[in-house]
């Protein structure tokens, strides 16, 4: 009966994984959806030759590209390459919480029939 019950643990365990997987999923799709709504703000303050020009003004713009293109890259790339990570071991824990359910099935028939046997 104790590897019954350590198998039970282990898909418990293993569904407590996949629910936080999926919040985490879901989180970071939020906070992706958070990043593209705000990719405005890069370009604020607007800079034009009225407000800022100059030297410092071109040397801050260059700084500002830079930084929108970062804010991209962060936006989509990293968190796309965050996201399918997160998938992939949920995809991972949803073959080992089959494997872990096959053998407690495995092991319920078992002790069926061996409790068959004794009588």
């Amino acid at each position: 009966m104790s590897y019954l019950l350590q198998l039970q643990s282990t898909l418990t365990e293993k569904n407590e994984q996949l629910a936080r997987l999926q919040t985490c999923v879901s989180k970071l799709n939020q906070l992706q959806d958070e990043f593209i709504h705000n990719r405005y703000l890069v370009d604020d303050p607007e800079l034009t030759p009225s407000t800022w020009h100059g030297t410092l003004a071109n040397s801050f713009n260059d700084i500002r590209e830079d930084m929108k293109e970062a804010y991209n890259d962060l936006s989509t790339s990293q968190i796309n390459t965050s996201r399918t990570t997160l998938e992939d071991k949920m995809t991972s824990l949803r073959i080992e919480i089959g494997f872990v359910e096959t053998s407690i099935t495995n092991e319920k028939q078992r002790l069926e029939n061996e409790a068959k046997e004794k009588r």
